[in-house]
């Protein structure tokens, strides 16, 4: 394993007045990665922290309500808003076989009939399907990656191919 870090929740809002947090989990493992004493990194350096540890953690309706020790206040939770936080890729729980992050399409190509559309720079993980952002022609389109579009898979060969609708590389 890399020493690679691994997006896995994004703060949402300050919750309270002492310093407790709102996380979108952006990972299906939040139970195992969020508890009491588990450092996670802090991509984007927001209030000047490199990383956060959890004091407390729980789920709340389909959130996780955290405390941290690094941040006491409401104006200090404030200014970690829309923070993207993070483990290292060695960190996670064992993935199944088979089992793959969205993380891991960074960087693959995305292929239709044989012909190369694009690379992917960067996975949007939305509600109903996450989006590739596929760099074409040095602009970026954004395409559903959802099961019935995909062809085949193919991690060796750095390759998704898919059978896309018509018209949507034109949007």
């Amino acid at each position: 394993m890399s020493d690679a870090t691994v997006i896995v929740a994004r703060v949402v809002r300050p919750h309270g007045i002492r310093g407790g947090l709102l996380l979108e989990a952006e990972t299906d493992h939040g139970e195992a990665l969020f508890r009491a004493g588990r450092r996670l990194g802090i991509v984007d350096g927001a209030a000047g922290l490199e990383a956060i540890t959890l004091d407390t953690a729980q789920p709340h309706s389909g959130r996780w309500l955290v405390a941290i020790r690094e941040v006491t206040d409401r104006p200090a939770a404030e200014s970690l808003r829309g923070a993207r936080l993070s483990v290292r890729r060695e960190e996670l729980p064992d993935l199944s076989d088979g089992g793959y992050l969205l993380h891991d399409l960074i960087g693959m190509s995305v292929c239709e009939a044989g012909e190369m559309i694009g690379v992917i720079r960067e996975v949007y993980d939305q509600p109903g399907a996450p989006l590739l952002a596929l760099d074409v022609a040095g602009r970026e389109r954004l395409i559903p990656f959802r099961a019935e579009l995909v062809v085949q898979l193919d991690f060796e060969a750095g390759a998704i191919h898919m059978a896309l609708p018509a018209g949507l590389l034109e949007i």
